[in-house]
């Protein structure tokens, strides 16, 4: 059951890592976890990941601030 706090980051640059998506988030509200996914054989992004913010109220205001804008270069979208 996703509470309304999980969110799903895609179109990320391959240049992003986990900090930088948590960082990004953090401007927007609390982040309880971020993770960019990796591929197991070459170790490279996938160009998608997860955060989880604090509550659903900062995971709407995440959506509302960060989807389709610019970040590092590609434009970003993000779901719940």
């Amino acid at each position: 059951v996703n509470p309304g706090n999980n969110l799903h980051v895609s179109g990320l640059s391959y240049k992003v890592d986990t900090r930088d998506l948590e960082q990004a988030f953090a401007k927007v509200g609390r982040v309880k976890k971020a993770q960019v996914m990796y591929d197991p054989h070459t170790r490279e992004s996938r160009g998608f990941g997860f955060v989880t913010m604090e509550t659903a109220e900062e995971a709407e205001a995440a959506v509302t601030a960060l989807n389709a804008t610019d970040f590092m270069g590609k434009t970003v979208t993000v779901e719940k």
